[in-house]
């Protein structure tokens, strides 16, 4: 007690109880005054401060992946309860006290990936104790009890092992005291269940103690990484500093925190919004995201309204557009460059009134509440993305076409990611796990939508960041009503071929169908695959032995191909030999999803096309055509409903591309694509 006194600045407005049984020596009645004090402070700086919300508040999402609070949520509060842990795939038990092990391998962002220990890790940065406050706030009386009882025995081992694991990473004890992106923390947990009868006074104080001491150790050895992890550092000092300012050091942890976040959002992002970092992922430059977003309309509710620099507040905005961007109106992103599935609309609407954007609201909601974005296509040049919709509605259709850098060993160059009719329809393999063996072999490389030649992936190259070339040199792109192009290279060659260079073009009829064109260049005979990897669907083929649609209850696509003749079509579900047809909306999570392989043997230059066509109950009639006009200019034709659609491809030179619609034999349109705009 007398260390937790030594602590306290108890000149603070309120404690006068306390000093005064402090004076008479009384130190047991200046800790139940205390306790009390924080009581009559709990409402505010607890149940009123943070997110309250529960895995039944959560959407699920589709398909069947991370439809289940174990997957979406991570820990079901009842299961936490009674002493299991779930993460990355994995269960672990905790339930008796010889299972409890704070002390095995240290995980961190850096450090090796191995299943087997990420759930100990997991018990150690102390995410499961959202859980349990959930569990004890919505319970009943016997659940508050088992709630607090496994909060106070994990909690008391956890102090007597904590001496154990002071060489951990510094962003561990941060993420322990208060993490900002979960809402989950010591912090908070210590006024969850500070009403409990359950919980000892003396664990109580000590545990108080804890927080202050981890505080100044994590503002003493933080490395404050400019990108995520510093910002989990800075979280948790500007919890204990906010909630606790009754500790003489609470300025310093909050004044810390808040040095920290204008810094990095003015230094740490690039100018479209892109983390330095990291380029092209929505997973972790959403969980970035998340923190300004939720941060600072919680801790508004206390005061703290004018912590923001003016640069930080549009770095935070510049951060936040990047996300809306690319959230779809189902609530997901795009799988490129190990996602995982859930979107960050939670936190767009939760950021949205403190920040005066109402277009955040209505991406997050898909066009429910708020107002609508001044655009819809938009490019992030900096991450390396296309991002082409004709709206944010359900039933809009989005394409998500990466041509940039990577996040990690993902070669994501010239993916796509397509959405309509309320599903996602074409997609990346997804998260899985950096540690596991089919990480880099399949859902690094060979699981996307993508061109393997001679068996190998395109090579791993460098920053990228788009920028307008001349014609079909590089990357182009042009944005209109009613048609969308863009056009995409990828600068290296193949690991097997590294002389053949690939360019891939997207056009886009706005609410009607994706024309995908996919050129190659360079010397010798090769083996060619084409994949798409489709969400997981029942496929048919049809009587051509090339073209498939899908049979799903909710939405459909037919995707018809225009490939060299002797062109062969193989779709792999869920097969280990050899690794094809898998899908990941999480870590740790593989679902059977078929993949569309065509393989042909052929000599560049070579052009193919593929229409994709979204729909819900029949397949929609189309046909598609590639023909040579002339040496090298190509027609892509595609016909529907009394109505033709051509794109020209001029591949002579740098390149020109025009779009041209015809009606009855009548010219409707004519864009040139590749005109600079």
């Amino acid at each position: 007690m007398q260390a937790l006194l030594e602590q306290l600045n108890l000149d603070y407005p309120g404690l006068e109880a306390v000093k005064a049984a402090v004076g008479r020596n009384d130190l047991p009645a200046a800790g139940e005054l205390l306790l009390a004090y924080y009581l009559g402070k709990r409402s505010e700086r607890c149940l009123g401060f943070w997110d309250l919300a529960g895995p039944e508040d959560y959407p699920a999402m589709p398909w069947g992946a991370a439809s289940t609070p174990e997957q979406l949520w991570k820990n079901v509060p009842a299961r936490v309860a009674a002493g299991h842990l779930y993460a990355s795939g994995h269960q672990f038990d905790f339930s008796t006290d010889r299972a409890i092990d704070w002390c095995s391998h240290i995980f961190w962002a850096g450090d090796r990936y191995d299943p087997v220990f990420q759930p100990r890790c997991l018990l150690r940065r102390m995410y499961w104790l959202r859980a349990l406050d959930v569990y004890y706030l919505q319970g009943d009386a016997a659940a508050q009890e088992q709630a607090a009882r496994q909060f106070l025995r994990l909690l008391e081992s956890w102090l007597v092992f904590d001496q154990w694991v002071k060489d951990e990473a510094v962003v561990q004890c941060a993420f322990r005291l208060g993490d900002a992106l979960s809402h989950s923390g010591l912090t908070r947990s210590w006024f969850m269940f500070l009403p409990s009868p359950h919980l000892p006074t003396d664990f109580k104080l000590r545990l108080l103690l804890h927080i202050a001491q981890g505080a100044e150790d994590v503002l003493r050895r933080a490395v404050w990484h400019p990108w995520i992890w510093g910002l989990g550092e800075a979280s948790g000092l500007g919890y204990p500093g906010i909630l606790f300012p009754e500790f003489k050091r609470a300025p310093v942890w909050r004044q810390r925190c808040f040095d920290f976040a204008n810094r990095f959002f003015q230094t740490e992002l690039r100018a479209d919004g892109t983390l330095k970092r990291l380029h092209f992922c929505p997973h972790y430059t959403g969980l970035t995201a998340a923190w300004p977003l939720s941060f600072y309309p919680q801790v508004a509710k206390l005061g703290y309204t004018d912590v923001l620099e003016p640069g930080a507040r549009v770095g935070i905005e510049r951060l936040a557009d990047w996300i809306a961007n690319v959230q779809k109106p189902d609530g997901t992103v795009p799988q490129i460059t190990a996602s995982d599935l859930p979107g960050f609309g939670r936190w767009l609407s939760a950021g949205a009134a403190t920040f005066k954007r109402p277009d955040w609201h209505y991406v997050a909601t898909a066009g429910q509440a708020g107002q609508p974005p001044a655009h819809t296509s938009h490019i992030l040049p900096e991450a390396g993305a296309f991002i082409l919709r004709d709206g944010f509605k359900r039933d809009a259709m989005v394409a998500c076409f990466h041509n940039g850098d990577y996040h990690n060993l993902e070669r994501t160059s010239l993916a796509l990611d397509l959405y309509a009719r309320g599903r996602t329809l074409v997609t990346a393999p997804g998260r899985y796990a950096y540690y596991e063996p089919e990480f880099v072999p399949y859902f690094a490389s060979a699981g996307y939508n993508t061109l393997m030649v001679d068996g190998s992936p395109l090579q791993i190259w460098g920053e990228h960041s788009l920028r307008q070339g001349k014609g079909l040199t590089d990357a182009s792109w042009r944005l209109g009503p009613e048609v969308d192009w863009a056009w995409g290279s990828h600068p290296a060659g193949f690991d097997a071929a590294p002389d053949v260079r690939w360019q891939r073009g997207l056009l886009f009829a706005k609410g009607e169908y994706w024309l995908v064109i996919d050129r190659t260049l360079g010397p010798g005979e090769h083996d060619f695959s084409l994949r798409w990897l489709l969400t997981p669907s029942e496929t048919v083929v049809e009587s051509d032995g090339l073209s498939v649609h899908t049979r799903n209850p909710d939405a459909n696509v037919r995707l018809i191909p225009a490939v060299p003749a002797g062109t062969r079509l193989e779709i792999w579900s869920g097969h280990r030999d050899p690794l094809r047809g898998w899908f990941s909306p999480e870590n740790g999570t593989m679902i059977p999803s078929p993949q569309l392989e065509y393989t042909w043997r052929g000599t560049p230059p070579g052009l193919t096309a593929m229409l994709i066509v979204p729909y819900r109950d029949q397949p929609p009639d189309y046909a598609l055509t590639l023909v040579e006009t002339a040496p090298g200019c190509h027609e892509a034709i595609v016909k529907h409903a009394g109505r033709e659609d051509r794109l020209s491809l001029d591949l002579r030179g740098a390149g020109a591309a025009t779009f041209r619609r015809s009606a009855n034999g009548r010219t409707v349109n004519t864009i040139d694509l590749t005109a600079q705009t």
